[in-house]
């Protein structure tokens, strides 16, 4: 089996290479995923092992890696630490757009390699406790498709993770303070959800716990604009990803099929 890991770390390419070494495959690694744009044999790999950040190796995240791979008809596993916070929106964009094969984790030790790849060579589908945690419920609303509801959100969580001031949110995006308010009204418990579900910390009081003395909006905005700029502060590269922008524009307005 022909494999490519796409990684910023050349350790992860040697730790798969290594695990499979005995296997008879064929493992070659590249640091970003822009070059898999720059393979002319991208189809000719049965396997990508795939990271989700690449920091100041590469502008784009392991999101176009999986596009690539999927227009290429490459399956994946996503080989990515899965205990930071600030991979949580990748990972759940990942399961949601492409469905990938399996998380490997990269604390996965070489056996554990080997078992998923056997597995998939003896064509089934690995079921890793750690990919079932990203995965989108079904039935049910994906988490993704509730904290970024429609393509115009974007800019507002960009904004939100830069200022902390409705006003100045307002500005940035050419708003109203009154529609701000409203966006944080909407987000506010989902953002508990998702951080309540992941556990990356205590979800925010309800509204009644706001302080006293102010108009209710001022009061609502006070309690719900910390929690919402801390969320966008950590996620604030997803939020950015131009991949993200491609994939919430396709999943609104999907590619019609033809009749024939």
């Amino acid at each position: 089996m022909n494999i490519i890991v796409v990684d910023d770390h050349v350790a992860a390419e040697e730790i798969v290479r290594g695990a499979l070494a005995s296997e008879g495959h064929s493992v070659r690694g590249i640091r970003t995923p822009d070059e898999l744009e720059h393979i002319g044999d991208l189809e000719k790999y049965a396997l990508a092992f795939v990271d989700l950040r690449f920091h100041t190796w590469s502008e784009n995240s392991g999101l176009l890696a999986l596009r690539l791979l999927d227009e290429a008809g490459v399956p994946a596993l996503i080989y990515s630490a899965d205990e930071e916070d600030n991979r949580l929106l990748f990972l759940l964009a990942a399961f949601q757009f492409y469905e990938p094969l399996a998380l490997v984790p990269k604390s996965a030790s070489s056996a554990d390699i080997r078992a998923i790849i056997c597995t998939i060579g003896s064509g089934a589908r690995p079921d890793t406790a750690a990919a079932r945690r990203y995965k989108p419920p079904r039935p049910g609303v994906p988490l993704l498709n509730r904290l970024i509801v429609r393509l115009g959100d974007l800019p507002l969580w960009q904004a939100i993770a830069e200022h902390t001031d409705r006003f100045a949110i307002a500005e940035a995006v050419q708003m109203s303070r009154s529609k701000v308010d409203d966006f944080l009204a909407e987000h506010f418990d989902i953002v508990g959800e998702i951080e309540e579900t992941f556990g990356l910390r205590t979800p925010p009081q309800p509204l009644y716990g706001a302080p006293q003395g102010r108009t209710n909006a001022a009061r609502s905005y006070a309690h719900r604009m910390p929690p919402l700029h801390s969320f966008a502060v950590v996620h604030r590269d997803f939020f950015q990803d131009p991949e993200v922008e491609k994939l919430i524009e396709q999943r609104d307005n999907p590619p019609t099929r033809r009749r024939r």
